[in-house]
C-alpha cells in the first residue's frame, strides 16, 4: 500500500522507472515490450499535439518518431544503469560489512544471527537491505544457499559473488573459519586504496580545471570584452554580458563539479 501511495506522486515515466533497478534478466523481454508499448503510445500522443501546433502532419510524424525512439532507448537503458550503479554501491559497502560479519561469526554466533547483528549496525546501507531479504527468504523456508543464489540474481557483482560463496561454504561446513572472508576483505580494501590514490592524483588536474573555469576564464572574458570593444568593435549588449556572467559561467562551473563527482569513487563519497 505504501508503494502505491508513493508511486502516485510521480509522472507516468517515473512510475515506470521506479524500483526497476533490481529487475532480473528473465524479465528483460517483458521490460522491452512494456518500454515499446509506452514509447508508441507517447509517440502517437506527441504526433497529435505536434501536428496540431505546427499544422504539419508529416513533420509531426517525424518528430514524434524521434521522440518515441529516444524514449524507448531511455526506458531500456535506465533500469540497467540503475542496476549497475546499485551493484557498485554494494561493492563499495562490502569490505566494511564483511569485516563486521567476520567479527560476529568469530564471537560464536550462527551465520543467520551474525548477519542479523551486522545488518542492525548499518540498516540504511544497500548491502544490509540485500541481506535482510536473504533473512526474509530463510524465514519463508528457503535454504540459506538458495537465498544467497537469489541475491546473486538481484545484484550482478563478481566480488559479491565471491563473498556469498564464502558464506555458503561456512554455512555448509558449519565451521567458523572466516579466513576466506578476511582475505577477500583485504583484497577489496587494497583495491579501494589504489583507486583512492589514483583519484588523488587526478584531483589535482580536476582542481586546476575548476579554478581555470571558475576564475581565470571569466576574468579573461571580461578583459576580452573591454579590449575588444575598443579595437575589434565587438557588439555585446549589457544584457548579454550579464547573462553570460550570471548564468553561463555558473552553469559551466556546475558541469565541471558534476563531472568531478561522477569520477569520484563511491566509497569516498561517504
Amino acid at each position: 500500500m505504501n508503494e502505491k501511495k508513493e508511486l502516485k506522486k510521480f509522472s507516468i515515466i517515473e512510475k515506470y522507472l521506479k524500483n526497476k533497478s533490481n529487475f532480473r534478466d528473465k524479465d528483460f523481454e517483458k521490460h522491452k515490450f512494456e518500454s515499446l508499448k509506452l514509447s508508441i503510445i507517447t509517440g502517437l500522443f506527441a504526433w497529435l499535439i505536434i501536428s496540431v501546433l505546427l499544422n504539419n502532419i508529416t513533420l509531426g510524424g517525424g518528430l514524434s518518431t524521434l521522440l518515441s525512439l529516444f524514449l524507448f532507448i531511455t526506458l531500456i537503458q535506465a533500469p540497467i544503469l540503475k542496476r549497475k550503479k546499485r551493484a557498485k554501491i554494494i561493492e563499495s559497502e562490502l569490505p566494511l560489512f564483511l569485516t563486521r560479519l567476520a567479527c560476529e561469526i568469530k564471537l560464536g554466533k550462527t551465520l543467520p544471527n551474525a548477519i542479523n547483528s551486522t545488518i542492525k549496525s548499518d540498516e540504511n546501507s544497500e548491502i544490509a537491505k540485500e541481506f535482510e531479504l536473504v533473512l526474509k527468504d530463510m524465514n519463508k523456508g528457503i535454504s540459506f544457499s538458495d537465498a544467497l543464489h537469489e541475491m546473486n540474481k538481484r545484484v550482478c557483482s563478481e566480488n559479491l559473488k565471491r563473498a556469498l560463496s564464502n558464506l555458503s561454504n561456512i554455512s555448509s561446513t558449519g565451521k567458523k573459519d572466516v579466513l576466506g572472508l578476511k582475505k577477500l576483505t583485504n583484497e577489496l580494501l587494497l583495491k579501494q586504496r589504489i583507486e583512492s590514490k589514483e583519484f588523488s592524483g587526478k584531483m589535482v588536474v580536476y582542481a586546476l580545471v575548476f579554478i581555470a573555469v571558475s576564475a581565470i576564464v571569466p576574468a579573461m572574458f571580461l578583459s576580452f570584452i573591454l579590449i575588444g570593444s575598443f579595437f575589434m568593435k565587438l557588439s555585446f549588449t549589457p544584457q548579454q554580458i550579464f547573462l553570460i556572467s550570471v548564468i553561463g559561467f555558473p552553469l559551466i562551473d556546475g558541469g565541471v563539479l558534476v563531472a568531478i563527482n561522477s569520477k569520484t569513487p563511491l566509497f569516498l563519497k561517504g
